[in-house]
């Protein structure tokens, strides 16, 4: 066959097009080609920001694409993550989970998303042991000390937390459950409103993240009873473990993870764990956690957390059941219910 001379430079230029094309469509599928945002569901200041920062920090640099924190807080952090299932499942908006997710049918009914359903889990972000605190002025030193009150004056005791159907609340309930006692719980808007009180005595205790009480209990203002894990914690050698106050059962500690959009990408979820198990595991970011309290897990993924999300919405909704717990009113599930400012 014979072809002129403007026939085969149209056919050159066709051949030189096809793999052009494709090159540029490999491009676009290649993630992340631009900024990620993580939401997190609790305001500035409490035990998320720290780890929230860190992991944008370093995935970042890994991911070679700018990541950035998102503060939208409201009903334990079920507002973000009801705006995050409702993002554009692509990977470019993520979310930081935690407890509070797992049981929130059950907290706040109002509440039209699924986390289990429109949420898929990208991995185990950290682990954190939570801790008794007190104001530094009250004479209560141990946890018998908390007993013996809420025991002699049923109802009296106050324990802050920073909002209805957070880790501090479902703590203190559970406390109540194991101990048979009777505390009155005080909900605020935020983990820095609710020390602020402990801090100034108007409120008892509060069982708190220990990465947002550290810098509060190096200050001075307020004072450790139990770390509610299975053994000491390095940052504070002295304090006992909620087992050696006698309560096993209480050693629970907490934990963060990043989820993406139902129908999110499989290659992407993939990416951001990739992505996420290669910072966790560098010195740098280990050192850092453990600085702020927070115990960085061995590499996780996908199915595992996915595991740990389903267990753990078993057992709070069971604690919740026990202790009769009146949900958040429907139709209100834009704020803590009762929270106070």
């Amino acid at each position: 066959m014979h072809f002129c001379s403007r026939e085969l430079a149209a056919v050159a230029l066709l051949s030189g097009a096809i793999p052009f094309c494709a090159m540029s469509a490999d491009t676009e599928t290649t993630y992340p080609q631009r900024q990620i945002t993580l939401v997190i569901g609790f305001p500035p200041g409490g035990g998320a920001e720290a780890l929230a920062r860190l992991l944008a920090k370093h995935m970042s640099d890994e991911l070679e694409q700018s990541v950035i924190v998102d503060f939208r807080p409201g009903a334990a952090g079920n507002i973000a993550a009801r705006g995050v299932a409702r993002a554009q499942a692509d990977g470019y908006t993520i979310y930081l989970g935690s407890r509070p997710n797992t049981i929130h049918k059950t907290m706040y009914p109002g509440l039209d998303y699924d986390f289990s359903r429109d949420l898929i889990p990208i991995g185990l972000a950290a682990t954190m042991p939570y801790i008794i605190t007190v104001g530094k002025d009250t004479p209560l030193a141990t946890v018998q000390d908390i007993v013996a009150l809420a025991k002699a004056y049923p109802g009296a005791p106050t324990c802050a937390s920073a909002g209805v159907g957070t880790s501090d609340h479902l703590l203190c309930a559970l406390f109540q459950q194991e101990t048979g006692t009777d505390i009155a719980h005080v909900p605020y808007r935020g983990g820095l409103q609710a020390f602020t009180d402990v801090i100034g005595g108007r409120v008892d205790m509060r069982f708190a993240p220990l990465p947002a009480a550290l810098p509060h209990i190096v200050a001075g203002n307020v004072r450790p009873i139990a770390v509610m894990s299975r053994s000491r914690v390095p940052a504070l050698p002295h304090t006992p473990t909620i087992a050696e106050a006698g309560l096993p059962n209480l050693a629970l500690d907490s934990w963060y993870g990043l989820m993406a959009p139902a129908g999110t990408p499989p290659q992407v979820i993939a990416r951001l764990n990739q992505s996420m198990n290669t910072v966790l595991a560098t010195q740098e970011m280990q050192e850092a956690l453990l600085h702020q309290a927070y115990i960085p897990p061995p590499p996780d993924t996908s199915a595992a957390f996915g595991a740990l999300i389903a267990e753990e919405t078993v057992r709070w909704t069971e604690v919740l059941r026990q202790r009769n717990f009146v949900a958040a009113p429907a139709g209100k599930p834009t704020d803590e219910a009762g929270a106070r400012p």
